[in-house]
């Protein structure tokens, strides 16, 4: 492991705490606080227990997690606000330099919305991807196509975006002093507020006593995850299928039944650009259907040993015909794998950008503090638990794949919605399609509220 790369990783996480920024949700106040320091010491002690116990590697590269964890202790039990003792839970987990490694803080009592998304192209720069219709970020002015320099005063570049991320959604901010740079214009200074929505409901011990006892039914996956996470499909009659799948977060039996579409075209473009991941059984559901032998995808190295992870092919009925694929910056997990297997088997192109190299294999566990004898705050360790190598005896994780062909969209196809690496797909498939066109084929969603596992 890099272990410059790893202290980066961590740092940045606590440098969050010193930056000077627009103030966490609600100020000083804390209005919606119901943790103490000796309560976030218990979700400390139980986070580096889940990691000892459960992490891959036993050795934890070499990491002195003992060390990390010790000075996280010092400064939770001086911590001033819950928001600080939280990060300071976050910074320690990120020592490890893990994607898949991490602590899920409790579910707020409020949800944050910032207006804006923003996404790495290429190499290095950061951009606006898109602005929510109504927001502050639209009043003052950002625009999809801007690129973001800086972020409460953190210059922001590829490497890093995924931490300040997480970061600002473990510890809330009620906006961004962000330094941005229009395609055509200078840089300069915007102050953007957040939404900020009250209305989370407290967890009482009976409903968390009863989520750990009771396995999850189609129906809790689908409240979970299925808004904004179905498909989208755009047919040029049977010669080409355009499929934007956003999300592995789908049943087996759902995903292979939307499969079975495909089988009738002859060229398929499989869009899994923003694609985050999600089931390993959805993985190698959708994998096996568009293969008609058995294929070997590569070894899972886990605490207790290695073994083969093996895709059960569909013989006769497996998808035929010509398979582009198409990946970016935010394709990540299971939907990298997919992507390096067809690359890999040399069963299709894939397009786009170098995908985020986040992929590992991983468990959550589930725990809870008590607040009061009725009610208790959930919150959870996301532990990796195997390393996928694949065929070529290399890992994706903080690698990626390189697209066989690299299309990237310009600051200025960004401002004004258009899709050059789509357009660049329908070509290779046949089918002549203007960037501007591509650009309206798929539509983005803002979610109605943000997705909680509860």
């Amino acid at each position: 492991m890099n272990t410059r790369t790893a202290a980066r990783s961590a740092v940045l996480l606590a440098v969050m705490l010193t930056l000077t920024g627009v103030k966490p949700v609600f100020g000083d106040k804390q209005a919606y606080a119901t943790l103490t320091n000796a309560e976030a010491l218990i979700m400390l002690d139980q986070i580096e227990k889940d990691i000892k116990e459960n992490y891959y590697d036993p050795s934890l590269h070499g990491v002195d997690l003992d060390k990390r964890f010790k000075e996280a202790r010092a400064k939770i039990t001086v911590a001033k606000t819950q928001d600080d003792a939280l990060l300071q839970i976050a910074a320690a987990v990120g020592v490890l330099n893990d994607s898949h490694t991490g602590f899920v803080p409790p579910v707020r009592p409020y949800s944050v919305d910032y207006g804006f998304r923003m996404q790495a192209v290429g190499d290095s720069d950061c951009y606006v991807t898109q602005v929510r219709q109504g927001s502050d970020a639209e009043a003052k002015g950002l625009k999809r196509g801007d690129r973001i320099v800086s972020i409460n005063g953190l210059s922001l570049v590829r490497q890093d975006i995924h931490n300040v991320e997480y970061g600002y959604r473990v510890f809330p901010q009620s906006g961004f002093h962000l330094n941005v740079r229009s395609p055509e214009g200078p840089e300069q200074a915007l102050t953007v507020l957040a939404k900020v929505t009250p209305g989370q409901k407290m967890i009482s011990k009976s409903d968390f006593l009863e989520w750990i006892a009771v396995p999850r039914t189609k129906e809790d996956w689908d409240r979970m995850f299925g808004q904004g996470n179905q498909s989208q499909f755009f047919e040029v009659e049977k010669k080409v299928l355009f499929w934007k799948l956003p999300s592995f977060f789908v049943y087996p039996k759902d995903l292979e039944d939307q499969a079975h579409k495909a089988r009738s075209f002859q060229n398929v473009v499989l869009d899994l650009r923003g694609n985050l991941g999600g089931r390993v059984d959805a993985l190698d559901a959708f994998l096996g259907a568009f293969f008609e032998r058995d294929i070997t995808v590569g070894v899972d190295r886990g605490r207790k040993g290695s073994k083969p992870i093996v895709i059960k092919g569909r013989g006769k009925s497996a998808i035929g015909g010509k398979l582009i694929v198409l990946i970016d910056s935010n394709s990540s997990s299971a939907a990298e794998i997919f992507s390096r297997v067809i690359q890999l088997e040399k069963k299709g192109t894939i397009l786009g950008d170098r995908s985020s190299g986040r992929v590992m294999k991983s468990e959550r566990f589930v725990h809870a503090v008590s607040l009061n004898p009725r009610f208790v705050t959930q919150y959870s360790s996301e532990i990796t638990v195997g390393d996928l190598i694949m065929n070529d005896g290399k890992s994706l994780e903080g690698v990626g794949v390189m697209p066989d062909e690299r299309v990237l969209p310009t600051p200025a196809d960004l401002a004004v919605g258009r899709d050059p690496v789509l357009a660049r797909a329908a070509a290779l498939a046949g089918v002549e399609m203007t960037p501007e066109k591509a650009g309206s084929i798929f539509t983005f969603k803002w979610p109605e509220k943000p997705i909680e596992i509860d």
